[in-house]
């Protein structure tokens, strides 16, 4: 009998330490289910499909990085892949570099994580097109994010691709001509045929269409520009944007705010001496009828445009970038001219140039020394001249276009 009380004691003793321990559980739990939202930030479970653990992903995008913009439908998920990106990685989102002709370019888009890069005829010399599609889908296969992978096709003495005897059935003229022989329907179809021959070999955005507004042949854009009147310009700019957009390759619509009646020059940096009113009655109106068609890029120039801004050229001017942001309600991506076409650090503000593209506004800085931008860009971040939250809001963007267009799934 006192060997059946002691056990029965004994019982009871366990049951009630199993049900304090379960309590202070339950309470434990309870407390993190019911915290703030400012303290735990929200959250769903995601697998990772190369190791397959279970991790943590913040899913919704803070309401001071969202703009209502094209891509606005992107910035959950984009801002979830972006806070799995280190810094070196974001900055590497802002980099469009001219790919080598050698060996390297696959070394050098790993290394800094490029979010795309700019083909040359050069790139693809003397390939086969299917070669050439087999190189792309190489370099995107092994790109830890998907890339922008960009050329500039315009028709006449521009063209990436066309006139490679890979694709002998294209031949593309200028705009000018095309236009001035068949009107906008033969643009169009043009247009169709560009887009068509690029998407095959996964070229997802073509550095085109020229909104410039030359008169004649001695300035600058006259052989590429369309030639017609403004609103001509304009139509262009909308059907080309719908046409190619349509078939899965992106447009750049340049050169902002306009390279106009600008006589050719040898000069290293163009000035233009217009006053801002002509810009605003002529020269911006191509692009925001590209802008209202929903082109996901515009390329600024590297002119010196003096009523704009008399310090620092188009690509390097926040004036003019906030002009396109602000007055043009533009928000897509914006990509400098190649910032190393010639030396303009005289007109970056006293900043470096790289540093300076990201300040003013750019999304993605184009460039052929790939490693002095991204380490310039870098160290800018590291010491602070560029926010945590300006990197974030043009990688963000960067992103948020990619998942938009399907280049990143």
């Amino acid at each position: 009998m006192k060997k059946f009380w002691i056990t029965s004691v004994v019982i009871i003793l366990v049951s009630a330490i199993l049900f304090s321990v379960s309590l202070v559980h339950f309470v434990s739990v309870n407390k993190e289910n019911n915290a703030t939202v400012d303290q735990i930030a929200p959250t769903r479970t995601v697998k990772n499909d190369d190791n397959e653990k279970e991790t943590t992903a913040i899913t919704s995008c803070p309401a001071e990085f969202k703009d209502g913009g094209i891509f606005e439908s992107s910035y959950d998920k984009a801002y979830e892949y972006m806070m799995s990106m280190s810094d070196e990685q974001m900055v590497g989102q802002l980099i469009v570099g001219t790919c080598p002709v050698d060996e390297t370019a696959e070394t050098l888009m790993t290394r800094y994580a490029l979010s795309g890069y700019y083909y040359t005829v050069d790139n693809f010399y003397a390939m086969s097109a299917d070669e050439i599609k087999t190189t792309i889908e190489k370099y995107q296969s092994n790109a830890s994010t998907k890339m922008i992978m960009a050329v500039e096709e315009e028709g006449g003495a521009v063209t990436a691709l066309s006139d490679l005897e890979a694709f002998p059935e294209y031949e593309f003229a200028s705009p000018r001509d095309t236009f001035a022989e068949g009107g906008m329907d033969a643009i169009k179809e043009n247009e169709t045929q560009k887009a068509t021959m690029l998407a095959s070999v996964g070229i997802n955005m073509n550095l085109s269409p020229v909104l410039d507004m030359a008169e004649d042949y001695t300035q600058i854009m006259y052989s590429r520009s369309l030639g017609g009147t403004v609103d001509d310009t304009a139509k262009y700019a909308s059907d080309v944007t719908t046409v190619s957009q349509g078939k899965g390759v992106s447009v750049a619509l340049k050169h902002f705010p306009g390279y106009g009646t600008i006589p050719d020059s040898y000069e290293p940096v163009v000035v233009d001496d217009r006053e801002e009113s002509v810009f605003v009655s002529t020269d911006y109106k191509p692009f925001e009828a590209g802008i209202n068609a929903g082109a996901h890029c515009v390329l600024v120039s590297n002119v010196l445009h003096t009523s704009l801004d008399d310090k620092c050229v188009a690509s390097l001017s926040e004036k003019i970038h906030k002009t396109l942001r602000d007055d043009l309600k533009f928000t897509g991506l914006i990509m400098t001219d190649n910032l190393n076409n010639a030396d303009y650090s005289y007109y970056a503000d006293d900043k470096n140039v790289y540093v300076q593209a990201v300040l003013c506004g750019n999304d993605l800085i184009m460039v052929d020394n790939i490693e002095d931008a991204y380490t310039s860009i870098l160290d800018a971040v590291k010491d602070g001249t560029i926010s945590k939250e300006v990197l974030q809001k043009a990688c963000l963007r960067v992103l948020a276009y990619k998942y938009t267009t399907g280049i990143m799934k």
